[in-house]
């Protein structure tokens, strides 16, 4: 795996690409992913005024935002053992700077919209206490990178409302070849992910615009590609001089990639180094 920058100290508020992951990954607390997200990722998120989760589970035609003041809990999944289903985050929404944040962005707004499992799977480890606040906000039904990333620089000012941008999706999302088995790790995958993360280094934005075509293994990778998309929200929201850096980079069930990125800003990490 490649690292586009391993000295990076982080500076507040930057945007997050996580990969979310099973369902099951609550239940199984014993993989480097869990511990991901147990434990750096709710360091990551300390000095938060609110989350702003992108989840690959939520699609509208419009960009829309939930406004709920408590955010129910939405068992999006199926198939999975019962204790799954009984799992509940608490945790509170803000109605006013959610709807500040839609009129800024030109957004819909959605009083009744609760958390997918995209958005609070990852937030019930890392912030089990619920004391930040979190709403979604929708992906675009069918948009592409370039349409998601134009999304995400939308977004850019956010971190002076004290709001962070999480994009919540999968770096890999091909169910159908999963190893349950977990053997050993599929190389398509990883050169996948490398090539994504490279780009990322280089800061080669029209190529990771245009992965579809350019990345090897794309369509392996992505049979649909909605899992990607959060991925180009918190792009957009990265600053022009974005410095990105791997916070985590493991697989589960042979390919399923749990890449973890967070977008420094290069004038804060050059001060820092």
């Amino acid at each position: 795996m490649t690292n586009a920058s391993s000295n990076a100290t982080a500076p507040s508020l930057t945007p997050i690409f996580i990969s979310h992951g099973s369902p099951m990954l609550v239940a199984r607390q014993n993989t480097p992913a869990f511990d991901f997200l147990a434990h750096e990722l709710a360091r990551q998120t300390d000095g938060a005024r609110a989350i702003l989760m992108i989840s690959a589970h939520w699609q509208t035609k419009t960009p829309t935002i939930s406004t709920a003041a408590r955010q129910e809990t939405i068992h999006d999944f199926y198939g999975f053992p019962d204790p799954l289903y009984r799992l509940q985050y608490d945790v509170a929404g803000n109605p006013e700077l959610a709807s500040e944040i839609a009129d800024l962005i030109g957004a819909e707004t959605d009083a009744k919209r609760g958390l997918d499992h995209g958005a609070w799977m990852p937030m019930i480890l890392a912030r089990p206490d619920a004391d930040i606040p979190v709403f979604q906000l929708s992906m675009l039904g069918h948009g592409s990178p370039a349409d998601h990333y134009e999304l995400g620089k939308k977004l850019r000012g956010l971190r002076n409302l004290g709001v962070l941008v999480i994009g919540s999706g999968a770096m890999t999302h091909n169910l159908r070849t999963l190893d349950r088995n977990e053997g050993p790790i599929d190389p398509w995958a990883v050169e996948f992910t490398n090539w994504m993360l490279g780009k990322l280094g280089s800061h080669d934005i029209d190529a990771l615009l245009d992965y579809r075509a350019q990345a090897p293994h794309a369509a392996r990778a992505h049979p649909e590609d909605d899992h990607l998309m959060p991925f180009y929200v918190a792009l957009g929201a990265a600053s022009d001089d974005f410095v990105a850096e791997t916070l985590h980079d493991s697989f589960e069930f042979g390919n399923l990639a749990m890449t973890a990125v967070r977008f420094y800003d290069q004038g804060t990490v050059t001060a820092a180094a």
